[in-house]
């Protein structure tokens, strides 16, 4: 049950905005093995005048970044799976946005279980109520 957040320093399109979704979905479901039905994906875009990078705006080094910031469940994914998805979300935003700014980041947050959930359940419950 991820939640990814997509900051993007230009605007991106209802098409783009859609293959970014689809393609996240696809990673956390197939790479990360979560449940396709959980996965939540925001996507925004923020002006490249408002983006710094060394102190210069997006905007004057006519340049384009991203940061991707995944919350996921401590202990559900192996240090190899996460460095795969890692790749792969790098890979999707370059197939969809073109070629990014080097600082561009990609963060999964593992987080414990006791500390987050869905629906009003942490997933530690949920797991407490399977096992």
């Amino acid at each position: 049950m991820p939640y990814i957040a997509v900051r993007i320093s230009k605007t991106v399109s209802a098409t783009q905005a859609q293959q970014l979704a689809g393609g996240i979905t696809d990673i956390m479901t197939n790479t990360l093995r979560k449940q396709r039905s959980l996965v939540a994906v925001s996507i925004e875009s923020i002006p490249a005048s408002q983006w710094f990078i060394a102190s210069q705006d997006m905007e004057a080094l006519q340049n384009i970044t991203a940061f991707v910031s995944g919350i996921i469940t401590e202990g559900t994914n192996t240090e190899a799976e996460k460095s795969h998805a890692i790749a792969a979300l790098f890979e999707l935003l370059t197939e969809v946005l073109g070629v990014l700014a080097e600082a561009s980041y990609i963060v999964l947050d593992c987080v414990p279980a006791t500390d987050w959930g869905y629906s009003g359940k942490t997933q530690a419950s949920r797991k407490d109520r399977k096992g």
